[in-house]
């Protein structure tokens, strides 16, 4: 009997250590699950938000460059194991000039697990982030589209030379230079997919006329609706989400919400409605009338100051869709093809035009595009093309 109760104590007690080592599994492992994922939901808030900077600075890997401060500060707005999330500019790289990658390990600390002398675990989690050019989005849209840039010869030819003319593919001449055909070609043709369009100088034969960044864009002043139209009627404003002066004018001050993606048809909306684009630009400046361009002293890159926003979030700062200019164009109402975007800061307006700068913005709702598969080191973020997005990427691509 007495051999049998031994036998009993040892049992229970054998019971009691597997019952506390399950507890102990059970709960410090679901613990540090629950860590896990808070780590992981920081640093992909700060791969995203590093891209974001890359963005805004093409180029700057620096720990004062914004794609090396933006990850930090949103990797500072979380918590994990009851810490702040803090980064060191050692745990931020970039394996390519339009990716960003965070790798970082952190203890976290454990509960029953320090019975048997386990006080924490380390957890190593990582991240990266890449920027691709978008391809459409919702983003706002205000309703005006100028036709995209075109090259008579070698030379690019943009909305703001007032005596360029309508796409020629017939010979003529141009400015005592005698031209075979005009030639166009989008920045997102599909021969350009995967390319950092940044590299390309000219308008030449095989390369992007279009506009593209930074060979075309930086500060450029141009008009976005025409008071010169080429065709009778059609003054480059959009009918948007509906026809008729108040739905312009509210998608002036506010912007069109749907999705718009390169390829896509719209309808125009005709008639130069001068009162409708004073009061939408009137309001849509009232939003922030002090902004500003300024160039960087350093960067020599252009942003828009403000003393209501941050640097190149303010609302003047409006995504425009560009139009092939190869596809005729007719009086009154008819339609154009969106052939590429881009963002503009919205200066000025007399009613009669609408005048605007090129700067770089976040276009909310993007839809992300290629990537370029082989960026320059000091290409610009979204590899040449006029608007950006950013998305996450599986990070043991870039080991």
């Amino acid at each position: 009997m007495r051999r049998d109760r031994g036998s009993i104590v040892v049992l229970i007690t054998a019971g009691v250590v597997a019952l506390l080592g399950a507890t102990t599994l059970a709960v410090d492992v679901g613990y540090l699950y629950v860590v896990r994922n808070q780590l992981q939901n920081a640093v992909d808030a700060a791969a995203l938000a590093g891209a974001q900077g890359l963005l805004a600075q093409p180029g700057n890997y620096t720990a004062e460059g914004a794609a090396v401060r933006w990850a930090m500060e949103y990797a500072a707005r979380n918590q994990a194991d009851g810490q702040q999330v803090l980064l060191s500019s050692s745990e931020i790289t970039f394996p390519r000039s339009n990716v960003i990658l965070i790798d970082i390990t952190r203890p976290a600390r454990t509960f029953f697990a320090r019975l048997f002398g386990i006080r924490q675990a380390n957890i190593r989690v990582r991240a990266a982030a890449v920027v691709a050019p978008a391809v459409g989005g919702t983003g706002g849209w205000r309703p005006w589209a100028p036709p995209d840039q075109f090259g008579h010869g070698g030379i690019c030819v943009t909305p703001e030379d007032d005596d360029h003319g309508p796409f020629n593919p017939n010979p003529h001449t141009w400015r005592g230079i005698a031209v075979n055909a005009d030639y166009y070609k989008s920045p997102y043709d599909p021969e350009f997919q995967g390319q950092d369009l940044s590299l390309y100088r000219d308008c030449s034969p095989g390369s992007p006329t279009g506009f593209i960044a930074p060979r075309d864009v930086d500060g450029r002043y141009i008009e976005l609706k025409s008071d010169s139209p080429e065709y009778p009627g059609n003054f480059y404003a959009l009918a948007l989400g509906g026809r008729g002066a108040d739905t312009y004018r509210e998608n002036i001050i506010f912007g069109w919400g749907g999705t718009v993606q390169i390829g896509d048809t719209l309808t125009t909306e005709p008639g130069n409605m001068v009162g409708p684009t004073r009061q939408g630009v009137s309001a849509l400046i009232a939003q922030d009338p002090n902004a500003q361009l300024r160039q960087d002293p350093v960067t020599r890159q252009w942003y828009v100051w403000s003393d209501r926003y941050p640097p190149n979030e303010s609302p003047r700062i409006v995504p425009i869709l560009l139009f092939d200019p190869t596809i005729p164009s007719r009086g009154g109402r008819t339609t154009v093809r969106v052939a590429n975007l881009g963002a503009f800061f919205i200066e000025r307006s007399d009613g009669r035009s609408v005048f605007g700068r090129f700067i770089a913005m976040r276009l909310p709702g993007a839809i992300a595009g290629t990537p370029a598969e082989r960026p320059a080191r000091q290409s610009s973020g979204a590899g040449g093309y006029l608007i950006g997005t950013v998305q996450l990427a599986d990070p043991d691509e870039y080991r």
